[in-house]
């Protein structure tokens, strides 16, 4: 298992840390001690290669904004958080 750490801001502005769990197969996104989803590592892998529309399962949504960058909203705690050209960059060379 490889991580990742994304670093975001809750609704309240407060920082928040989404950990990407990678494993051969799939990836977990956890915030704390709770897992909020569950993606398959290729599908996830294409898409972000090619971000179009929406990815997403239970709790975590991957978008492409329409000013064309590609963020990321966990249900209940991070609303809609655009990530950083390097961050998607980092994101591209582990997934």
């Amino acid at each position: 298992m490889a991580g990742l750490a994304i670093d975001l801001r809750d609704a309240g502005g407060g920082a928040v840390t989404l950990e990407l769990r990678i494993f051969r197969a799939y990836v977990e996104c956890w915030i704390d001690d709770v897992c909020y989803a569950v993606f398959d590592r290729d599908a996830l892998r294409r898409w972000l290669a090619r971000p179009t529309s929406v990815l997403d399962y239970d709790g975590v949504t991957w978008l492409r904004t329409y000013r064309g960058a590609v963020a990321v909203t966990v249900d209940g705690v991070v609303p809609r958080w655009p990530l950083a050209d390097h961050v998607l960059e980092g994101l591209r060379s582990r997934i």
